[in-house]
């Protein structure tokens, strides 16, 4: 199979006449990003996901902060990098 048709087949005709990535698909659909959540970060490399491994992955971490609080936490291919989750939103 040649590559452009290839490249049509994991294409799919968008917005306004732009080729959309069938990987973008489930966001242009409305559909929620689910963020994997762990306890803290021993709970994530334990289930095996190290930051090594996943490199810029996000999770979601439910006491895994400064003092046990919830945050995120970002792969930068060597270690977690917490990202603190501060007041509401106005």
């Amino acid at each position: 199979m040649p590559a452009t048709a290839l490249a049509r087949l994991l294409l799919l005709k968008g917005f306004m006449g732009k080729l959309i990535p069938w990987s973008f698909q489930a966001l242009r659909s409305g559909e929620q990003i689910q963020i994997p959540s762990f306890t803290n970060i021993a709970a994530a490399n334990a289930a095996g996901v190290t930051a090594a491994k996943f490199p810029r992955r996000i999770i979601y971490l439910t006491a895994g902060g400064t003092g046990s609080v919830t945050c995120l936490a970002v792969s930068d291919g060597t270690n977690w990098k917490q990202v603190a989750i501060g007041v509401n939103a106005i």
